[in-house]
C-alpha cells in the first residue's frame, strides 16, 4: 500500500509540473550546490573515482561508467524508486541509464558530455543509494 501512495504522488507531482513549473523544484528535490555543477563536468582520475567507489556502497566500475543493481520487494517499490530517482536526476540536469525488470532496477551513470565519470555521476549515485534505503 505504501508503494500505490507513493506511485499516487509522483505521478501527481509530474501531472503538476506539466501543467505549472515549479520555479524552485530543483533546490527543493536534490539540494544541489549550483556552484559545483561546473567543476562536476571534470573526467575523475583513476584515484578519484576508486575514492568515490570506496564510499559508495553497492557501486562497481563497468564499461567505463558508474554501474549498480538495486533489488526491491516488489514493482511498485522499484517503480517508486525509479520514479524518485528520476525527480531528484532531472533537478541535477543529470540523467541515467537505467533498466528495469519487475522488482530489479540497474543504473549506470556517465557524464556523456564531459566523455567519462564525474563528480556528477557520483551525486547522482549517493542520491540513488539514499533513496533506496527510504
Amino acid at each position: 500500500m505504501k508503494g500505490f501512495w507513493l506511485i499516487l504522488m509522483v505521478s501527481l507531482i509530474i501531472l503538476i509540473s506539466t501543467i505549472n513549473s515549479f520555479p524552485y523544484s530543483s533546490s527543493v528535490m536534490a539540494n544541489v550546490d549550483n556552484g559545483m555543477l561546473m567543476s562536476n563536468l571534470n573526467v575523475l582520475s583513476d584515484t578519484e573515482l576508486n575514492n568515490a567507489l570506496n564510499q559508495l556502497e553497492g557501486w562497481t566500475q563497468k564499461e567505463g561508467k558508474l554501474h549498480r543493481q538495486f533489488q526491491f520487494s516488489s514493482f511498485v517499490e522499484a517503480f517508486g524508486f525509479m520514479s524518485s530517482v528520476a525527480l531528484v536526476a532531472e533537478s541535477m540536469g543529470h540523467h541515467p541509464e537505467w533498466f528495469n525488470v519487475y522488482n530489479r532496477v540497474t543504473i549506470d551513470l556517465t557524464t556523456h558530455d564531459a566523455g567519462g565519470i564525474t563528480n556528477k555521476d557520483v551525486e547522482l549515485a549517493k542520491k540513488a543509494n539514499e533513496l533506496a534505503k527510504k
